[in-house]
């Protein structure tokens, strides 16, 4: 186990009742995907010990039972709670890839066996997972009987690969437990790597320059010829970067040279490739930016007002960023961790609709690359604003548009009647006090007026200042949240003391004891807060894709949480769009904006025996109806969706339940495997 695995071990121990996940994930500072994925290893390390693995209950969080409390706590005061590694079977598949990308001998089952602790049925099985994931790449696993297993394909994707997957088993190489890796070797090329960024006078996010030192001995190796396509290589030779290069690592060949040197440039987000890369389009560019907005809009069942500011700020960032796609440069951004922490459910749909991107490019995208993208398309998603007196705010940021853009979408929603009044770096405010009445900045500024320092990405701690400090300088009985709080309790207790309940919850906010959910964009609620048996049908007949859209959504009209123009709206989209709706061959999500007859956040599925056939010969066995009041609020929602359609056994037998209450039990099902599984 590792320490974090160590750490959540020690926590549940501790604890004498349930422990929630997103407890766990905030105790570790880690994402809820994290958190699941230690439970993995940890439940391989009790499994080792012939201990019950720990089981998610739903609602309620892990739990311990007191007589295995005693067992583990007698292992761990042993000390022999980690003697022996226990690679987890994703861990193995990366070991793999670069074991083979690594060595200069021939490769053989033995060779896996012992560097992975595994029997050769085991390995045998891996191999398979081996193939499946290299030829999403174009690339293959070869055998040979003298040359042993190689990974035969485009050299630049196979590298991209290996340098993905040792960035993120990084921590086992530090641990030492990576044996097929000479780590005197790396960690020589390591210091030469430091001694670089140290005459740069920069300093790279943590993990590039190990891995980059890790991809090292593979280019010493030379194998094959690289081909830069569009490369200036008059401008790489006058960079800065390539001539450290050649001070440290003189023996490498030239075109090794250039490769690292293009590693070095792009791991800086601030990094401008025009200069260095001819392009032969930038039409292809814009439409590639086209398309990922177009299917984020579809995939996320929203369309963007602002849509030609965001596509503008995507193309800049992507037109950017195409030869680091193209050499699987990872990008540099100490951000990711808290992207994915704080806003989960926009990263696993980003990294969805990513998918059209990686098959262009050919090559994985980090999850650095997806998160920067994820506060992109973030900052663009619509916030209903009330009105009201505005309390005038400015952004400063000093880590790029992208992310105070978000900044700003956040204290948009924390205060919605503020007005923001600008996002500017650090280095461009002047007049401050002409401009606003508060500033919210990442960095120290020198201001008359109040300043309120967060992080690039807000934290509890930071929405509870900006809230208390908008209670406090407002003075107003009528603030959103305090109204929120009293229409909720209200119903709770007579009317005669609405006066006073109302007082003492302003009093209560504005003693700065504000506690705000850490959630995913504050208020997402997964399938189940939504869908009942009352919204789950199963239809026996055979009807017209009309009749089949009305069934499915008929339920939603029923309680009142769309009005029939709302299912109008979706027959005439599809009949003019088409059939663009279906998230598979069998699943349609149906939807339309929310000023087409939404009334409030809601979902109905139905199942059809007899397949309804919609233009073009496609036909849904499933189709969902959803209703969404704004941007937000249905995304975890659609996370759980995309979950239960992602298999198509899944849908097999969706479609094949016999009854409603079966069919929902089995959805609840294949979400509860899906939250105790790593992602």
């Amino acid at each position: 186990m590792n320490e974090r695995c160590k750490k959540i071990l020690v926590m549940l121990l501790q604890k004498s009742d349930y422990t929630p996940i997103q407890e766990l994930a905030a105790a570790t500072k880690v994402s809820k995907r994290s958190i699941y994925y230690d439970i993995c290893g940890i439940n391989e390390w009790l499994e080792q010990h012939k201990i019950p693995e720990l089981l998610i209950e739903r609602g309620k969080g892990l739990f311990i039972p007191q007589g295995d409390k005693q067992t583990i706590e007698r292992l761990l005061q042993s000390g022999n709670d980690c003697h022996e590694y226990i690679f987890r079977p994703s861990e193995r598949i990366k070991i793999i890839i670069c074991y083979i990308m690594h060595s200069k001998e021939p490769v053989f089952i033995e060779q896996l066996m012992e560097a992975c602790q595994v029997s050769r049925n085991t390995i045998f099985g891996d191999l398979q997972a081996v193939v499946s994931q290299l030829q999403n790449y174009d690339l293959n696993l070869k055998y040979e009987s003298k040359r042993g297993y190689i990974i035969a394909g485009d050299i630049v994707r196979g590298r991209a690969l290996c340098f993905l997957y040792f960035s993120s088993i990084s921590k086992l190489f530090s641990n030492g437990v990576l044996k097929f890796m000479n780590q005197a070797e790396i960690e020589q090329y390591y210091e030469r790597l430091r001694l670089i960024e140290s005459e740069l006078k920069i300093n790279y996010v943590e993990g590039v320059l190990l891995s980059l030192a890790a991809l090292l001995p593979i280019m010493y190796q030379n194998r094959g010829n690289l081909y830069f396509d569009g490369l200036k290589k008059e401008e790489v030779f006058q960079k800065r970067e390539f001539q450290l290069v050649e001070k440290q690592f003189p023996d490498l060949a030239e075109s090794e040279k250039i490769y690292l040197c293009l590693h070095l440039l792009g791991s800086q987000i601030t990094s401008i490739s025009s200069d260095i890369f001819e392009y032969s389009s930038n039409q292809s560019v814009y439409e590639i930016t086209k398309a990922l907005v177009m299917e984020f809009e579809k995939l996320v069942c929203v369309t963007f007002e602002n849509k030609e500011e965001l596509e503008r700020a995507l193309f800049v960032h992507i037109q950017s960023s195409m030869y680091r796609y193209r050499y699987g440069i990872q990008i540099g951004n100490s951000m990711t961790e808290d992207i994915i922490r704080e806003y989960p459910s926009l990263f696993e749909l980003v990294k969805i609709v990513c998918k059209y991107l990686e098959q262009i490019v050919g090559i994985p995208l980090p999850d650095s690359e997806i998160a920067y993208l994820a506060l992109h398309f973030g900052a663009h998603l619509k916030i209903s604003k009330p009105d009201g007196k505005q309390l005038r705010i400015l952004i400063v940021c000093a880590n790029g548009i992208s992310t105070g853009n978000m900044l700003k979408r956040e204290v948009q929603k924390l205060i919605p009647n503020a007005d923001i009044v600008g996002v500017v770096a650090a280095v461009n405010i002047i007049n401050i006090h002409e401009l606003c009445d508060l500033v919210i900045s990442t960095i120290k500024v020198q201001s008359v007026i109040p300043c309120i320092i967060v992080h690039p990405i807000l934290t509890n701690e930071d929405r509870t200042n900006i809230l208390n400090h908008h209670l406090v300088v407002s003075k107003r009985n009528d603030s959103p949240l305090s109204e929120l709080l009293f229409d909720t309790v209200k119903k709770y207790v007579d009317e005669g003391a609405y006066r006073n309940l109302k007082r003492d919850i302003i009093q209560c906010l504005q003693s700065g004891s504000v506690i705000l959910q850490n959630a995913d964009f504050a208020g997402c609620e997964g399938l189940f807060e939504f869908l009942d048996i009352s919204k789950v049908h199963i239809s026996e007949e055979a009807c017209l894709w009309q009749e089949g859209i009305r069934y499915a959504g008929r339920c939603l009209i029923d309680q009142g949480s769309i009005e029939s123009r709302y299912i109008d709206t979706i027959i005439s989209q599809t009949m003019f769009y088409g059939t663009y709706m279906f998230l598979t061959n069998d699943v349609m999500l149906a939807h339309a904006k929310p000023e087409d007859g939404v009334i409030r956040t809601d979902i109905s599925v139905a199942v059809f025996r007899s397949p309804v056939v919609f233009q073009n010969n496609r036909s849904a066995r499933i189709i969902f109806v959803l209703s969404t009041e704004d941007h937000e609020k249905h995304l975890n929602m659609l996370n759980d969706i995309f979950t239960i359609v992602e298999k198509q056994e899944q849908i097999d037998k969706i479609a094949a339940m016999p009854s409603e209450i079966q069919l929902i039990s089995y959805l609840k099902k294949i979400l509860e495997a899906s939250r105790a599984e790593p992602i």
